[in-house]
């Protein structure tokens, strides 16, 4: 969870400060991807955030699968996409100037405070508490 939860801080600042507009097309379709094969299309400083995502949600798959748990990795790489999807949203706004209304914000706002990431990715070290049952009640409170 906290390797995660430091990914989730990078992106957020790189979507938030750092990368250009180009830049965070380039890195939300490599998400989309969810493919090494993308990293060759990021700039230099994205493929290291990129490659390190990857390779922790390869090793957390890794970890689950030897628990007989690699159903919990889809949840958690959906409610991943999602929180990166609306960051793509916001940045999108903030560099075209656009601001939106309440009503169009609030959905946004609501997935990219991740809080159902968070804890998606904190029931993937619970064992038999993370049933498919209960992750699903996460995706669906996740909703745009």
């Amino acid at each position: 969870m906290t390797k995660l939860n430091y990914m989730l801080t990078m992106i957020d600042d790189t979507y938030d400060a750092y990368g250009t507009l180009e830049e965070l097309i380039l890195f939300t379709e490599a998400i989309r991807r969810w493919n090494i094969d993308a990293v060759d299309m990021l700039p230099e400083y994205m493929k290291f955030i990129y490659k390190t995502l990857l390779d922790v949600f390869n090793e957390i798959e890794d970890d689950l699968a030897k628990e007989g748990r690699s159903y919990c990795i889809p949840y958690a790489k959906d409610a991943e996409h999602k929180v990166i999807e609306t960051y793509f949203v916001q940045a999108k706004w903030f560099n075209e100037g656009y601001v939106p209304s309440m009503e169009e914000y609030m959905p946004v706002a609501l997935i990219s405070c991740a809080y159902t990431l968070v804890i998606t990715i904190s029931f993937l070290g619970m064992g038999d508490i993370a049933t498919r049952r209960l992750l699903n009640g996460c995706q669906i409170s996740q909703r745009l």
